[in-house]
C-alpha cells in the first residue's frame, strides 16, 4: 500500500509481470481489511502515508497493525529516507525489509520471491508444529 496510486498501480504491474497475485490497497483501512481476511504472505507498504478519513495513521503504524492481525506476515516498508533512526524504528517493529526509494523494480522482485520463500517455509513450520 503506498500513497499515491501511480506508485502503487506501478508497483502491481511490475510484480504481476512477475508471476504474482497482488492486491492493492488505496488506504490503511482498506488494507487493514484485507490483510484481516485473507491469507497473504507479505505486504508492502509506504512510510508515509497521508491522513485517512480524518486520522493520521502512518505506514509505521500500518506495519505494526498488519503484524499483529499476522504474525507471520512480512512486511517490507517503502521509504524516502533510511537514517540510522528509521532503521532502528523498522528493527523495533520488526519489518522484515526496509527500501529506500527510488528502487529497482527488478531488485523488488527479488526481495519479494525471498521473502514469500522465507514465509511459505515458515507456515509449513508452523503447520507441522500443530
Amino acid at each position: 500500500m503506498d500513497a499515491y496510486g501511480h506508485s502503487r498501480e506501478g508497483l502491481r504491474v511490475s510484480l504481476v509481470g512477475g508471476g504474482y497475485h497482488v492486491e492493492t490497497a488505496a488506504g490503511c483501512w482498506e488494507a487493514i481489511k484485507k490483510i484481516k481476511d485473507g491469507g497473504f504472505r507479505l505486504a508492502i507498504v509506504d512510510a508515509n502515508l497521508p491522513s485517512a478519513q480524518g486520522v493520521a495513521v502512518t505506514g509505521w503504524d500500518l506495519a505494526r497493525i498488519l503484524r499483529a492481525f499476522n504474525p507471520l506476515l512480512a512486511v517490507v516498508v517503502v521509504t524516502a529516507e533510511s537514517s540510522p533512526e528509521v532503521k532502528a524504528q523498522a528493527e523495533r517493529l520488526g519489518v522484515s525489509r526496509l527500501i529506500e526509494k527510488p528502487f529497482n523494480p527488478r531488485e523488488l522482485r527479488t526481495l519479494v520471491q525471498a521473502l514469500c520463500a522465507e514465509a511459505t517455509a515458515l507456515a509449513e513450520t508452523q503447520e507441522g508444529r500443530r
